[in-house]
């Protein structure tokens, strides 16, 4: 019986880490795909094209997304020397971009970093706070890449960049309040996206067009709809695998979107 109660326990917490990986990886490296992606494309329809600066980014691209993903889930939790050294190797191209002076926009970044590294050093890597930062971190690499490949960022990439962060943050904090193992709650996701989204309204009725509002519409159903929504009480893995693909599909068509008013409207 003392073995059998054991052997529960240990499947229980198997079982919660390969879940905790699954919905880490799948999530991370879409974003991260997707944040490369969208920040290519910004350069292509914009320019300057430079393939050399093209080359270089791929590389890093494909240095994070088989390494940085996997470091970050151990950093979260009990990091090794070899762990720091795999993040420093993989954030040190980005240094730079402090040359010769940081440009204003990198505090995009820097806010969800912060705020990952200190929920981490506080022994909280796993929890909500420190998931929505991370999810938000990486969403917010588009504009280094962007920066790396040697884009120009104007209103209209920093509004992109600024939509694109804050969606992906709207997301994990909603996927978080449907956990019920969270003390957060899904409307909470919905507050988060009615404060961020009218300043983002009116940087785009004021410096842009008022058709950079429209990408604005879709979240802005789904946090009214979060406002009335509650945990998930049963199959678990099941809906919030179809949430998680539910979100990628939502911001594959927000990317496309903003790209299409960028290329339209963003010279």
């Amino acid at each position: 019986m003392v073995m059998s109660k054991r052997q529960e326990s240990a499947n229980h917490v198997q079982a919660a880490g390969a879940r905790r990986r699954a919905h880490f990886d799948t999530g991370a490296i879409s974003t991260l795909i997707s944040s490369y992606a969208a920040s290519l494309v910004t350069v292509l329809v914009l320019g300057p094209v430079n393939p050399v600066r093209l080359i270089l980014v791929a590389i890093l691209f494909a240095l994070n997304i088989t390494s940085l993903t996997r470091v970050h889930v151990r950093l979260a939790s009990r990091p090794r020397l070899t762990d720091y050294a795999l993040f420093a190797v993989n954030v040190a191209p980005y240094a730079y971009l402090l040359y010769p002076r940081p440009p204003a926009w990198l505090v995009i970044p820097a806010i969800p970093l912060a705020l990952f590294i200190i929920e981490a050093a506080r022994g909280r890597g796993r929890g909500a706070l420190a998931n929505a930062a991370g999810t938000a971190l990486i969403a917010s690499a588009y504009l280094p890449f962007y920066a790396l490949m040697g884009g120009v960022v104007s209103i209209a990439v920093l509004y992109m960049a600024l939509t694109w962060v804050a969606y992906h943050a709207f997301s994990a904090v909603y996927v978080e309040g449907k956990l019920p193992f969270r003390s957060v709650k899904p409307w909470l996701s919905s507050v988060l996206w009615f404060t961020v989204m009218p300043p983002l309204a009116a940087l785009a009725i004021i410096h842009l067009s008022w058709y950079f509002t429209m990408p604005l519409i879709e979240p802005s159903i789904r946090a009214v709809h979060a406002l009335g929504e509650g945990k998930i009480d049963r199959e678990l893995r099941a809906r919030i695998r179809r949430i998680g693909f539910g979100s990628l599909a939502e911001s594959l068509v927000l990317a496309a979107t903003l790209l299409a008013l960028i290329a339209l409207y963003g010279h």
